[in-house]
Formats: C-alpha cells, structure tokens, sequence
C-alpha cells in the first residue's frame, strides 16, 4: 500500500474515531438532561403529592368542624324539645291526674339527689306519688330503661318516699295508639298532649305499684 494510501485510511479512520467520540458524547449529554428532566419531574411530583395530601387534611379538619357543630346544634335541639315536652306535661299534670280520683298537692320538676339518678316530673300527695318519664318522641328503650332501671330506683334514690304508694308513668308528645295500650299493659300511666294543648292520662287497670 503507498503511502497515500495509507495517509487516506489513517485519516478516515480518525474522522470514524471522531464521530464516534461525539456520538458518546451527545449521548451522555442527552442522558444527563434526561436524568435532569427526571429529577425536576419527580421533585415537582412529590411537591404536588405534598400540597394534595395538605389540602386533603385541611379539608377533613374544616368537615370535622362542621359536623362538630351540626351535631352541637343538634343535640341543642334536642335538649330544647325535651325541655318544651317536660314543661308541657309539667303543667297539666295535676290536673290530669286529679281527674282520676289521685289529688296531686305539689308537682316536683326534674327532680335530683345528690349523686343520683334525675326524675323528669313528680307528682305527689300524703301519700302517693306518680313518678312520670317524658320523652318527645318514644322508643322501646326508653320504656325498657324506665322500667327496669329508673322506676325501681326510686325509692332508694328519694327514701322519704319509702312509706308512698308510688305509680310509674310515661308521656310523650308523639306517641301512637297502640304504643298508649302498651304501655298501659305494661302498667303505667299513659300521658298525651291533645290538640288543644291539654295533657290527657289514661290509667292502667292493674297499675305498677311500688
């Protein structure tokens, strides 16, 4: 081979060498802004995924507080209707109750001993008293409570009663027929609120007597 030859292979080789060297070099230049890109993406990523998360938190803070005080309202609600029930009954009860040959002297309203348990109304004589449970709207368990827990501790609870006759009676503002017959099978005394705002009672045959 002459020597032009061979001048023309070594530079040909060089310029192969060359590109060579400059495609690794693109190729590293092009991985590194890719790993760049990567980087940047995922450090933006994990920005929003924090941001996300923030807001998540706030949010179910803020609906926490809102059903804290839907439920406060509520239960505020609550209360008042109880207390409107209690103080309708509460009015008519002597009356009621005179109706059928029990003369009420004194009505007692939610009324405590120290440490124990709270009766809503109490309407006494010499010698009797009807301890009356009232509930806006009554449930089965109420009437399980009433009788098996809060009438029997009554005595215990108020043991100047101890010598009394004592009936037990519930009232409601709703409150179904057949809901007034049980509970008048059941013994107690039955209390409605009339359209007309009158408490009416009706008595049981065979009454609870403690």
């Amino acid at each position: 081979m002459d020597e032009s030859s061979l001048n023309y292979l070594k530079r040909v080789t060089d310029e192969i060498r060359e590109s060579q060297k400059n495609s690794a070099a693109e190729s590293k230049a092009r991985m590194d802004r890719f790993d760049e890109w990567l980087a940047k993406s995922s450090a933006e990523f994990d920005q929003r995924i924090r941001e996300n998360n923030e807001q998540i938190r706030k949010s179910r803070e803020e609906f926490n507080k809102s059903m804290a005080e839907v439920n406060r309202n509520l239960g505020g609600i609550g209360n008042t209707q109880g207390e409107i029930a209690e103080d309708l009954f509460r009015r008519n009860t002597q009356a009621a109750l005179n109706n059928y040959g029990i003369p009420i002297d004194q009505v007692h309203h939610n009324l405590r001993a120290t440490g124990r348990r709270e009766y809503d109304i109490v309407a006494v004589n010499a010698n009797q008293a009807v301890v009356i449970e009232i509930k806006t709207k009554l449930k089965a368990r109420d009437v399980e409570k009433f009788l098996q827990t809060q009438l029997p501790q009554f005595k215990s609870a108020f043991p100047e009663f101890r010598d009394y006759a004592v009936y037990g009676g519930m009232g409601a503002l709703v409150l179904s027929k057949e809901q007034e017959l049980e509970l008048c099978g059941l013994g107690l005394f039955v209390f409605t609120q009339g359209e007309d705002g009158i408490t009416r009672v009706r008595k049981p045959e065979n009454p609870i007597t403690l």
